[in-house]
């Protein structure tokens, strides 16, 4: 049975979506078969990131309504191991039980799940999730956002074995602001276990116009680091510099 991780935040704006999007290419490129699963009803973006909108027929709740999966899952341009279902366009369209059963199957099929679940509080679905399954809170290195997290951290549906902090959108000088002293303060008013940092970058902030990330890049090298450690290697946490 493969990895699956859930994608979560409190509030929106934190690049919950774009951080889904470069772990799954992290994963791919270590040669991973991997899908993405967007959940967000109504309001996906991932095809438009990883430009394959045009080509978006069926999505997840076609597949929810016995259509064969193989007709809602697009392969990613550039990525040899990467597949995406997009989310439906409108909402209510994910029938929980019927979600379990597709959840039991596809893990079957894949080294790594990805769920991309909407900003906020409706962790419903959550519980049908493969009980391996890890969840991974974004948040940014502002007081608000972090807040946030702290209350997804407390109403989670998950003990802390299977939850981590992604910090996005991070900037050394951050710390130096009197903002927070340093990253473990941002992890300790969290509640959660941090699994990686990932630098504020242009090139993040232009993934969905560009759909593509240097493999060689500091940002690129952030997402390797998190997926590392997601797969059980000790990976150190560069000085914040150098983040």
């Amino acid at each position: 049975m493969g990895y699956c991780y859930a994608i979560t935040s409190g509030k929106g704006g934190t690049g919950k979506s774009t951080i889904a999007a470069c772990l799954a290419l992290a994963f791919s490129n270590s040669g991973k078969r991997t899908l993405l699963i967007d959940m967000d009803e109504g309001l996906r973006c991932l095809d438009i990131m990883l430009g394959i909108e045009s080509e978006i027929v069926f999505d997840l709740s076609d597949i929810l309504e016995d259509r064969d999966i193989d007709d809602a899952v697009y392969s990613v341009p550039n990525a040899d191991n990467l597949w995406l279902i997009p989310a439906p366009r409108t909402t209510g369209k994910i029938d929980s039980e019927k979600f379990k059963e597709f959840c039991s199957s596809v893990i079957k099929d894949y080294e790594v799940l990805i769920f991309d679940f909407p900003a906020g509080m409706d962790f419903s679905l959550y519980s049908h999730l493969p009980k391996s399954t890890v969840v991974l809170a974004v948040c940014n290195p502002d007081p608000v956002s972090v807040r946030d997290a702290a209350a997804v951290c407390e109403n989670l549906p998950f003990d802390s074995l299977h939850t981590r902090l992604i910090i996005n959108k991070f900037h050394y000088k951050t710390i130096f602001k009197g903002i927070y002293e340093n990253i473990d303060n941002i992890i300790d008013n969290s509640g959660f276990r941090l699994v990686g940092v990932v630098p504020e970058s242009d090139e993040l902030s232009f993934f969905s116009i560009n759909h593509k990330i240097k493999k060689k890049g500091r940002a690129m090298s952030a997402f390797r680091r998190i997926t590392d450690r997601l797969c059980g290697m000790h990976i150190a946490l560069p000085k914040p510099k150098k983040i």
